[in-house]
C-alpha cells in the first residue's frame, strides 16, 4: 500500500476501522489489499527491512538482558543493604531470579525454533507452494492435496511450546510487577511516616536541647553569684561540680544530644532506604515496555507453524473444489502472496538466529 503524504485524522481512521468492523470489506477491497502486499513485498526484495523488522528482536533482547541485570543487580543491593529490615525484598530477589533464568532459558529455545522455522518456511515456499504451482492435471491436483496433508499433519510442538513459556513468563512478570510496586508504595508509605515522625522528634530534641541550654546557663550563672561573669569560660571548658543539680541537668543534656544524634542517624537511614526503594522502582517501570514487547515478539515466533499449517488446509481445500482453483485469479494471487512472505520471514528468522548464537 502507497503511504500517503498526510496522515488521516483520528477521527477519519475511527470512523474507517468502524466500518470494516461492522460492514466487514468488499471482495474487491481485499484482491487490492493483497494485492498492495506483493507490491511493497516486491519493493522490499532488494532492501531487506522487512527481514531486518523480524531480526531486530534479538537486539530487542539483548536490550532486555541488560534490563534484567539491572534490575536483579538492584534487588541483590537492596537486599544486601536492607534485607534484615525488609525481609520481603529476599523473596522478591528470589522470585525475579527464577523469571531471569525462565527468560534465558525460552531465549535460548527460541533461536532453535527460528532456525526450524526458518526450514519449515523453507519446505512451504520451495516444495509444497511449488507444488501447487506446478498443477496441470487433474491428477496433479489430487496428488497435491495428498501432499498438503502430510505437510500439514506435521507435529512441531516445540513452537507452540516457546510460545506459550514467553505468554506465561510475560503474564507473570506483569503480576509480580504489580505485587512489587504494591510493596514499594505500601514501604515507601510507611518509611515516609517514620520520615515525618522522626523529624518531630528531632524537633522535639532540638528545642528541648536549646531550652535546657538556657536553663543550664542560667543556673550556672546563679551559681557562680558575684564571679558569673566567667560563666562563659566554664561553660566552655565544661568544668563540672558533681553532685549539684547543674551536674544532673548536664546529664540530662548529654543524654537528649545522645538521643538526637541517634534519631538524626534513624533518619539518614530512612531516607537512604527511601531512595533505594526509588531507584528500583525507577529500574522496574523502564523495563515494563520492555518485558511486554519482546515476549509478545517472540511469541509470535511460535505462531508461524500455526499460521503454515492454516494456510496449507485452506490451499488443500480450495484443491479439493476442483480444477476451477488452478485458473482462479485470486488463488494464484494468495499462493504468491505467501510465498513472497516466506522470503522476509525466513531470512529474518535466519539472522535472528545467528545474532542470539552470537549474543553476549
Amino acid at each position: 500500500m502507497a503511504v500517503t503524504a498526510t496522515a488521516p485524522s483520528q477521527a477519519h481512521l475511527d470512523v474507517a476501522l468502524g466500518k470494516i468492523k461492522t460492514e466487514g470489506v468488499s471482495q474487491e477491497e481485499s484482491d487490492q489489499f493483497v494485492q498492495g502486499l506483493i507490491n511493497e513485498l516486491d519493493k522490499d526484495s532488494d532492501q531487506g527491512q522487512l527481514a531486518k523488522n523480524v531480526s531486530e528482536v534479538a537486539e530487542w533482547a539483548n536490550d532486555v538482558d541488560e534490563s534484567f541485570s539491572k534490575v536483579t543487580y538492584g534487588l541483590k543491593d537492596m537486599n544486601d543493604r536492607y534485607g534484615t529490615t525488609f525481609p520481603p525484598l529476599r523473596t522478591f530477589l528470589s522470585e525475579w531470579e527464577g523469571y531471569n533464568q525462565r527468560w534465558a532459558t525460552h531465549l535460548s529455545l527460541s533461536r532453535d525454533v527460528a532456525s526450524q522455522q526458518a526450514a519449515i518456511l523453507q519446505r512451504f515456499d520451495k516444495v509444497f507452494l511449488e507444488i501447487v504451482k506446478s498443477i496441470k492435471t487433474d491428477q496433479d491436483r489430487e496428488d497435491a492435496i495428498v501432499e498438503l496433508e502430510s505437510f500439514a499433519n506435521e507435529d512441531n510442538s516445540e513452537p507452540e511450546r516457546m510460545a506459550e513459556g514467553f505468554r506465561t513468563l510475560k503474564d507473570d512478570i506483569e503480576d509480580f510487577v504489580v505485587r512489587f510496586d504494591a510493596w514499594v508504595q505500601t514501604t515507601s508509605t510507611e518509611l515516609k511516616q517514620q520520615a515525618q515522625e522522626l523529624q518531630k522528634v528531632i524537633e522535639n530534641l532540638r528545642v528541648e536541647i536549646q531550652e535546657l541550654d538556657i536553663r543550664i546557663m542560667e543556673a550556672t550563672a546563679a551559681l557562680l553569684g558575684s564571679a558569673a561573669a566567667i560563666e562563659t569560660f566554664v561553660g566552655l571548658v565544661g568544668v563540672i561540680v558533681s553532685g549539684t543539680i547543674l551536674a544532673l541537668a548536664l546529664a540530662q543534656r548529654v543524654d537528649k544530644t545522645i538521643t538526637l544524634s541517634n534519631k538524626r542517624k534513624e533518619l539518614a537511614e530512612v531516607n537512604r532506604q527511601q531512595e533505594a526503594l526509588a531507584h528500583v522502582k525507577t529500574a522496574f517501570d523502564g523495563l515494563k515496555p520492555d518485558i511486554a514487547l519482546i515476549c509478545q515478539k517472540l511469541s509470535l515466533f511460535g505462531e508461524i507453524w500455526s499460521s503454515v499449517q492454516a494456510q496449507t488446509r485452506a490451499f488443500q481445500e480450495t484443491l479439493k473444489g476442483g480444477m476451477e482453483a488452478i485458473s482462479n485469479l485470486r488463488f494464484k494471487k494468495e499462493i504468491e502472496l505467501a510465498q513472497k512472505l516466506c522470503t522476509p520471514l525466513r531470512n529474518g528468522l535466519e539472522k535472528y538466529a545467528t545474532l542470539l548464537e552470537n549474543r553476549k
